[in-house]
């Protein structure tokens, strides 16, 4: 229903309620494009970062990484930043720390 046709037909109480429905609909519009932006952007971040570090992790890491990355909305990249990602730093570094003595 529109506001108009709310106004025309059932006064200032039904455009109110239409106004109300209105505003409710597309923050939830709102709230779910900004989720939907903010999922692909991380993921795009972590599959790039990925793609990077490709040479340092083992193929089956690399596939679990990436299939947790996509299977898993937004949680899936996060962990490559926080989990993943930081354990194959250490490892690196590791390496070479034994590589030096």
């Amino acid at each position: 229903m529109s506001i108009f046709a709310a106004v025309n037909n059932g006064g200032a109480e039904s455009a109110l309620a239409a106004v109300i429905f209105m505003a409710i609909w597309f923050s939830y519009l709102g709230f779910f494009v900004v989720v939907g932006l903010a999922s692909a952007v991380v993921s795009v971040l972590a599959l790039v970062s990925l793609y990077r570090n490709r040479d340092k992790l083992r193929s089956i890491e690399l596939a679990a990484w990436v299939a947790i990355s996509l299977a898993i909305s937004i949680a899936g990249p996060i962990c490559w930043f926080l989990i993943g990602r930081r354990k194959m730093l250490d490892d690196v570094h590791a390496e070479e720390q034994g590589t030096h003595d």
